[in-house]
C-alpha cells in the first residue's frame, strides 16, 4: 500500500521525465506528426487564407478518427500550433499511464507502486510512426476500462450512462481504440460470469446489456460515416505476430531496444515463475481475449494498415495494469521497481539524444522550406522502401510547407473516411497524377515518362526525400533550390501554369 501523495508524487516526477523529448525538440520526429500538423494547420487557418480554400476542402462528418482534429485546432488558437501538437502528445501519454494507474487501482482495490511501468513503454515503435489518434485512443480506452470495473455495484443506468459516453468518446478518437475497448469489457464480463458459474441464459443477458454502448456509435458508422472504396484484407506471416511484440520497445536504437526488451522479458518471466508477480483474477480473460484478438488480426484491414502492429502495446499495458506484487520481501520488490526506473532512465536518455540530433537534422532544412513563395505547389517524390518509421524520418516533412507557406502538398492525409480534410477536385486529380513513386521512378531510377513529367509542370518545385542520399539520374526542367543528401528541393522552370492561374 502506498499513499496518495507519494504515489502522486513519483507519478507526476516520471511524467516530467518522460516529457522531456517532446518539451525539447521543435520539430518531432514522429513519421506522420507533419502530415497531422498540416492538417490541422488547414482546420485552423482555411477561412482566412485564400491558399488554403484553393487548394483544400473542409467537410465534417461522424468519423472514427478525429482526437487531434478536434482537440488541437482548438488548443491552437490558444497556445500556437506548434505547443498545441506537443500538449496532445502529453495528454496522451498522460491518458496511457494514467489509465494503466487507474485500472491497476480498481482491480487491486487498492494503490500500488506496480502500475508505474507503464511509463516504460511510452516510447515506442507505435509512437514513432505518429499513430496519435490510436494511442490518445487506447489511453481513453484505459480510463473507460477503469470506469467500467469501478461502477461494478453501482445503478446500472449510471454505469449504462457512464459508458455511453465513453464508447462514444472513444468511437470518434479512433476505431481501432472503440474496438480495444469493447473487447476489453466483454473480457471483463466473461471473466466475471465464468468466476460466477452463470447459467446460459443470464450469461447471454449481461453480455447483451453490456454491449448497449457500443451499438449506437456501430450506428453511426455503418450508417453515417462515409466509407471509402478500395481497400484489402491481408494477414502476414503468422510468425511476424511474435516479431511484433517487440514493437512495444522498438524506437530509435534496434540494438539497444531488442536489448532492453530481451531484459524486460526475462524478468517478468522470472519474476512470474517465482510467484512474485501475479496476475489478478479479473484481468486474465480480457487479457486472453485481447490475446486472441491480435493473433486473428489481420495486418491490412481495409484502409487502416499495420492493424495488427497496434495490440501489442495495448497487451503490455493490460498486463502491467492486471498484474501485481505477490512477493512477501519489501526488499525484492524496490529490487524490481528500481531496475525498471533504471531501465527507463536509459532509455530515456537514449531516445532525447536521437531526437535532438533529428531536430538539429530538420533545423538545417526549414530555411528551404521557408523559402518557398506563399501559395506554392510542391510535388513529392519518395522511394516506397521509405515508407518505413526511422530514427529521422522525412516522408511527410514536406508537409511542413503547408504550415509555413500555404502550399499545396499533394501527400497530405485526405482521405474521406479517416478526415475532414480533403483536396480540391482539380488538385486531387493532379495528386493521382503524380505519385510519389513514380516520380521517383522517373527522376531518379531514370525512366523517364512523357506524361507524368508533362503532369509535373502544373506544380512551382519537386521534392525528393529518401532514407540515404542519392542521386538523381537527370534533372530535365529542374533548378536546384536545396541539395542536402536526403533532401533535394527544385524548381520547376518553367512551370505549365503561370502566377496568375494559381489561385483561379
Amino acid at each position: 500500500m502506498v499513499s496518495r501523495s507519494r504515489f502522486l508524487l513519483l507519478f507526476a516526477g516520471l511524467f516530467l521525465l518522460a516529457a522531456a523529448p517532446v518539451l525539447w525538440c521543435d520539430t518531432l520526429p514522429l513519421f506522420d506528426y507533419p502530415n497531422h500538423l498540416a492538417r490541422m494547420h488547414i482546420l485552423m487557418e482555411a477561412p482566412h487564407r485564400a491558399a488554403l480554400r484553393t487548394y483544400y476542402t473542409i467537410d465534417w462528418q461522424p468519423l472514427p478518427n478525429l482526437a487531434m482534429d478536434v482537440i488541437v485546432p482548438a488548443l491552437g488558437r490558444v497556445m500556437g500550433l506548434a505547443a498545441a501538437g506537443k500538449v496532445f502528445v502529453l495528454i496522451t501519454f498522460l491518458l496511457i499511464t494514467g489509465g494503466t494507474a487507474a485500472l491497476h487501482r480498481v482491480l487491486l482495490g487498492r494503490r500500488s507502486l506496480w502500475p508505474l511501468l507503464a511509463f516504460l513503454f511510452l516510447y515506442n515503435r507505435i509512437l514513432l510512426w505518429g499513430f496519435l489518434n490510436f494511442l490518445f485512443g487506447m489511453g481513453l480506452s484505459l480510463v473507460a476500462l477503469a470506469a467500467w470495473v469501478a461502477l461494478a455495484r453501482a445503478p446500472r443506468p449510471l454505469r449504462l450512462g457512464v459508458a455511453s459516453l465513453f464508447a462514444f468518446a472513444t468511437f470518434f478518437a479512433h476505431l481501432m481504440a472503440f474496438g480495444l475497448l469493447g473487447v476489453l469489457v466483454m473480457g471483463v464480463e466473461i471473466g466475471e460470469l465464468w468466476r460466477r458459474r452463470a447459467a446460459p441464459l443470464e450469461a447471454a443477458r449481461a453480455l447483451i446489456i453490456a454491449g448497449l454502448p457500443f451499438l449506437p456509435p456501430l450506428a453511426i458508422f455503418f450508417f453515417l460515416t462515409p466509407a471509402e472504396a478500395g481497400g484489402t484484407i491481408a494477414f502476414a506471416r503468422p510468425i511476424r505476430k511474435l516479431d511484433l511484440l517487440f514493437s512495444v520497445f522498438d524506437n530509435v536504437d534496434r540494438l539497444f531496444d531488442i536489448a532492453s526488451f530481451a531484459l524486460l522479458v526475462l524478468a517478468f518471466a522470472f519474476t512470474l515463475w517465482r510467484g512474485w508477480v501475479k496476475l489478478i483474477p479479473a484481468i486474465i480473460a480480457p487479457l486472453l481475449l485481447l490475446a486472441l484478438t491480435y493473433l486473428l488480426m489481420p495486418s491490412h484491414l481495409f484502409t487502416a494498415t499495420s492493424a495488427d502492429r497496434r495490440l501489442p502495446l495495448a497487451l503490455a499495458l493490460i498486463f502491467v495494469a492486471g498484474s501485481c506484487w505477490g512477493g512477501q520481501i519489501p526488499r525484492r520488490a524496490a529490487l524490481v521497481l528500481g531496475g525498471a526506473l533504471a531501465l527507463f532512465l536509459v532509455r530515456l536518455g537514449v531516445v532525447t539524444a536521437s531526437w535532438v540530433e533529428s531536430d538539429r537534422f530538420y533545423a538545417g532544412l526549414m530555411p528551404a522550406i521557408d523559402a518557398l513563395p506563399q501559395g506554392a505547389r510542391l510535388a513529392v517524390a519518395f522511394p516506397p522502401s521509405a515508407v518505413h518509421s526511422e530514427p529521422t524520418p522525412l516522408v511527410h516533412f514536406p508537409a511542413y510547407a503547408i504550415l509555413r507557406r500555404d502550399a499545396l502538398v499533394p501527400t497530405l492525409f485526405a482521405y474521406p473516411s479517416q478526415q475532414p480534410v480533403a483536396l480540391a477536385p482539380p488538385w486531387r486529380k493532379l495528386a493521382d497524377a503524380t505519385p510519389p513513386a513514380s516520380l521517383w521512378t522517373d527522376y531518379v531510377e531514370g525512366h523517364p515518362d512523357p506524361a507524368l513529367e508533362a503532369a509535373v509542370r502544373q506544380y512551382d518545385y519537386l521534392v525528393f526525400v529518401a532514407p540515404r542520399p542519392f542521386t538523381l539520374a537527370h534533372t530535365a526542367g529542374l533548378a536546384p533550390i536545396a541539395l542536402e543528401g536526403r533532401f533535394q528541393l527544385f524548381r520547376i522552370d518553367p512551370p505549365l501554369l503561370d502566377d496568375n492561374e494559381r489561385h483561379r
